[in-house]
């Protein structure tokens, strides 16, 4: 009775052990798929923000990427861009990419006769979307290695647009 509890003890020490060697394989396996998906998308948002925009900064470890600011030739107005592209975890595994491309206002109010006048104040006013989307779309094309779906998305197209494109 005795050696037979010993032996169910040891058998089961080593289906404990065996099952916990097949696992660390496997997550091991995931964590190195994960981390070449992760560098495809990295190397996708850095070469497409480079392509497009000066590089202000750059953290591959919190997968951020900013240009400097667009500005304009200020005739109307003084305005600007800011655009970051942002690496997250999705949901449903792997990585999504967001693009912000900001617009912003200058609203700063002159001082005459003043040394005093303060530093530019910048408001935002919208998002870019054409240039978010543009931007995205250049980015899945290198990550998905130039694959496309072959349904495209008319969802919120303007009816103006559809009849240009046809």
């Amino acid at each position: 009775m005795k050696d037979l509890l010993i032996v169910s003890a040891i058998a089961l020490g080593l289906m404990a052990a065996a099952a916990g060697c097949g696992r660390t394989e496997r997550i091991d396996s995931d964590v190195r798929a994960l981390v070449r998906h992760y560098d495809r998308t990295w190397n996708a948002v850095a070469q497409v923000m480079s392509d497009h925009f000066l590089i202000k900064t750059t953290d591959k470890s919190e997968g951020l990427v900013i240009a400097a600011p667009l500005r304009n030739d200020g005739r109307m107005g003084q305005a600007e861009t800011r655009v970051s592209a942002k690496i997250f975890p999705s949901r449903t595994g792997g990585y999504e990419v967001e693009i912000r491309a900001a617009q912003y206002v200058e609203i700063s109010e002159p001082r005459a006769l003043s040394n005093k006048t303060p530093r530019y104040t910048w408001a935002p006013v919208s998002f870019d979307k054409k240039l978010e989307t543009q931007l995205l779309n250049e980015i899945d094309n290198l990550r998905y290695g130039g694959r496309k779906p072959k349904y495209e998305n008319k969802f919120l197209e303007s009816p103006g647009e559809a009849a240009l494109n046809r």
